[in-house]
């Protein structure tokens, strides 16, 4: 799953993304459910919509911040939405746990934004955003099993079109990310608590604290 990510540099990611945001944005290193995030909703615009669906059948009201790429077309929970309403989430790090609480961020190579796949939908009058995640690839393996979807410029404006994705589409754009251009870093267990959210959660840990 993705439960925390980071955006340390929004005015880099809104360029990015050819957006211009009506609002302001301070840097993030420890993003949690619940909280408002940068969206995408369709190529140009940007609004901040809190991160967690509330789908219609939970009489808990409990979130769900993420949902599996393998079945969200055949869930009824989700179908429309991810057919409907389609966004990018943007970001340049995410974290992960080992089972010991350990953390670890995920980057891309040159730590460069990235965007995150993702849907919408309106719940209490209030527009809400939920992730994608997929199986993991070689650098997330050691860590975890899963990790987030992340959207190739190349395939922006086939997400954004609303309708089904066609089956060749939806195999590539959900499949995990490129190793290759992925890094890994251990880093404090400060960003265990989603109430510290400064440059610290981020910090790189020793190499001999290993896994």
């Amino acid at each position: 799953m993705c439960g925390r990510y980071r955006l340390k540099d929004p005015g880099k990611a809104f360029d990015w993304l050819e957006v211009e945001p009506s609002f302001e944005l301070k840097p993030r290193y420890n993003i949690a459910l619940t909280q408002p995030v940068p969206v995408v909703p369709v190529a140009g615009k940007i609004e901040e919509m809190p991160w967690g669906i509330l789908p219609a059948w939970t009489r808990e009201k409990r979130l769900m911040i993420n949902a599996r790429s393998e079945t969200v077309r055949e869930k009824t929970s989700f179908r429309e939405s991810f057919t409907r309403r389609r966004c990018l989430v943007s970001a340049d790090g995410f974290y992960e746990w080992t089972a010991g609480k350990r953390s670890h961020l995920f980057t891309l190579n040159d730590d460069d934004p990235f965007a995150l796949a993702g849907f919408w939908e309106v719940a209490e009058e209030v527009p809400r955003c939920c992730l994608l995640t997929t199986s993991a690839n070689s650098v997330l393996e050691p860590i975890h099993d899963r990790m987030p979807v992340i959207v190739s410029r190349e395939d922006w404006e086939e997400w954004f079109s609303p309708g089904e994705l066609a089956d060749r589409s939806f195999q590539r754009i959900m499949a995990p990310y490129r190793a290759e251009e992925m890094t890994s870093l251990t880093v404090s267990p400060l960003v265990n608590s989603a109430r510290v959210d400064d440059p610290r959660c981020s910090e790189p840990l020793p190499p001999t604290f290993g896994i």
